[in-house]
């Protein structure tokens, strides 16, 4: 999905859609961790864009300017994985953990509008 630093709620929904429909993902996100922390040089770069872009909105007034934009771009990446790495969360994948549509919606409805919280523009 395309970042899109003009709508940074929407885009948190979009990515815990897309997290929801491929749980594999923040598993092997986590096992790459483990095994090589840090981040490869495609995804230091692709983090740099975004945190300009987050800047650039800063600057601008677009979102609130209270935080780094590195901080502010983690925050909303971590909102959008909470569920799938808090301990005791909910797996969507499957077994005694799977989400009932209603719940779905509920989490997906936080984390985005706690985005909407942490971005929107003080005054």
């Amino acid at each position: 999905m395309t970042f899109d630093v003009d709508n940074l709620p929407d885009y948190a929904g979009k990515v815990f859609d897309h997290l929801v429909a491929r749980p594999e993902l923040v598993r092997l996100l986590t096992w790459k961790q483990l095994e090589r922390p840090g981040a490869t040089d495609l995804e230091a770069s692709a983090y740099r864009v975004k945190t300009e872009a987050v800047a650039s909105a800063q600057r601008q007034a677009l979102i609130d300017a209270n935080l780094e934009p590195a901080d502010l771009l983690a925050l909303v990446l971590a909102l959008t994985q909470a569920w799938f790495t808090v301990a005791g969360g909910m797996n969507p994948s499957g077994g005694s953990g799977l989400w009932s549509e209603e719940q779905l919606a509920q989490h997906r409805a936080a984390v985005v509008h706690a985005v909407r919280r942490i971005t929107a523009p003080r005054g």
